[in-house]
């Protein structure tokens, strides 16, 4: 049976671990989502929700997927303890890609369901209100499918889609991204683009989508190295695409040229409202669904947001970082980095000047970087409290840091700067902080209990620790 967002929320009931909160009373259907992943984050968990009552729709609405690393392995099927095993596992999978399929069944499990012409009602759907000072509400994990009309690839992105109406949303692209780039060579041909929004599917299928690669990269063929299985594609009704035939809901419909509407204010990534701006327009042709779906939602200000794409970045970081510095040991973007800006790296130190070539080569690979901490492989780049330790206890500020100004960076980062810094711009300094300890001279040894005796202690002989997801607290 394929893999799809119900098979997923199932696997997480039967782990019954902490990492799915049920929650059966209702709730408004704007902004409480939110707050209550906020409240369950000041408690230090970041589980998926599943809310199964939200008021004006029958639809239940799962949210948080992303939320931790414990759910990212999770949507490879790796155990959630071994953190260093995810990067790991994922580089293989994606080394590995599975071509997709066309569905062999009579009806698609997404078209179960056709709205089209006056049918057609975006406001029908759960979407919601994320945040009091956004300008509306928004499909926030939307798969977005188009296809270059130079070379027939077919590309996949996540992008945001404010409603604007019964049947039109916006669709905020980057200049950079792909569909960006797709949607300049239909216009420039005047031709509209036609898109494919798929939304409710099995986790590593925004994990694949956010794969990176160049624009003639296939992200569903990624998407099937992920979850060990090809991905099954249906022709879509009224456009000229194919869409997963086990997603929960397909909005179809076209770009065209001079289509523009107004995006924002939006709660941003970093934990700050967006400036409103101009955004390509989607004029809606088709919504196609299951019978019984079930909403995906994602938290835009919140870390779920940067984390659906952290394995694709960590993964291209440690390609390059490897070639400069062969005896990497890991490359991490922590939730707190915002929108990875933070980069944790370890290495095996070999030669002198060895963490700040680490450090550079991060720089020089992704744009988005904006502090970057080399440590030793003693340190456990997944966890900030052994990172700090690191920059506490091995860096002196005026030997081991190092600031690189004026560098392109992340245009959404409020202390951005322009080329004069008397203005607002993509501008940002970044900072390498090397913790590596001297080569040429005696540390001071770190304390730890010996190997053989932690190895041989096992806590629940002398602690009662029961499973914290057991009772499943939300319901």
């Amino acid at each position: 049976m394929a893999k799809d967002l119900r098979s997923f929320i199932d696997a997480l009931r039967a782990s019954r671990s902490a990492d799915l909160v049920e929650i059966e009373r209702q709730i408004p259907r704007d902004l409480y989502m939110t707050v209550i992943q906020e409240k369950l984050a000041k408690q230090g968990r970041y589980p998926a929700v599943l809310f199964r009552n939200v008021a004006g729709n029958r639809w239940p609405t799962v949210t948080g997927l992303f939320s931790s690393y414990s759910l990212l392995a999770r949507a490879l099927d790796v155990d959630p303890t071994e953190k260093g095993r995810v990067l790991a596992e994922y580089m293989k999978r994606e080394a590995n890609p599975i071509a997709p399929v066309s569905f062999s069944g009579r009806t698609a499990p997404v078209q179960e369901i056709v709205m089209t012409g006056d049918d057609i009602d975006l406001d029908s759907l759960p979407v919601q209100q994320h945040c009091a000072g956004d300008s509306g509400r928004y499909i926030t994990i939307g798969c977005m499918i188009c296809k270059d009309p130079v070379s027939g690839v077919t590309n996949v992105g996540t992008y945001r889609h404010e409603l604007k109406g019964r049947a039109r949303m916006g669709c905020m692209m980057n200049p950079v991204q792909h569909a960006a780039t797709i949607r300049g060579r239909h216009h420039a041909a005047g031709n509209a683009m036609e898109v494919a929004v798929f939304i409710g599917h099995h986790p590593a299928y925004h994990i694949g989508g956010a794969s990176r690669g160049p624009l003639e990269h296939d992200e569903l063929a990624v998407t099937g190295g992920l979850l060990g299985e090809p991905v099954e594609l249906v022709a879509c009704k009224t456009v000229d695409l194919k869409v997963p035939a086990y997603a929960e809901v397909v909005i179809e419909g076209r770009i065209p040229p001079g289509s523009f509407d107004n995006d924002g204010p939006f709660a941003e990534y970093a934990g700050y409202y967006g400036a409103p701006m101009n955004v390509p327009a989607i004029e809606v042709t088709a919504i196609t669904r299951r019978r019984d779906p079930i909403w995906h939602d994602l938290f835009p200000s919140f870390r779920e947001h940067t984390q659906v794409g952290v394995l694709g970045r960590e993964a291209q970081l440690y390609r390059r970082i490897r070639e400069i510095v062969p005896n990497l040991g890991g490359v991490h973007l922590p939730p707190s980095g915002a929108n990875f800006w933070h980069c944790y790296v370890s290495i095996r130190k070999r030669a002198q000047g060895e963490g700040k070539l680490a450090g550079l080569a991060v720089l020089g690979s992704n744009y988005d970087v904006k502090h970057v901490i080399v440590v030793d492989d003693d340190i456990d780049i997944y966890d900030d409290q052994e990172v700090l330790w690191a920059v506490a206890t091995r860096v002196q500020a005026d030997v081991d840091c190092s600031i690189v100004t004026n560098s392109f960076g992340a245009h959404l980062d409020p202390t951005a700067y322009g080329e004069t810094r008397s203005e607002r711009g993509p501008m940002t300094t970044k900072v390498i902080i090397d913790t590596t300890r001297p080569l040429s001279r005696q540390f001071a040894e770190r304390v730890r209990p010996a190997k053989d005796l932690w190895d041989s202690v096992d806590l629940r002989d002398y602690v009662g620790v029961g499973n914290p997801g057991g009772d499943n607290p939300g319901r």
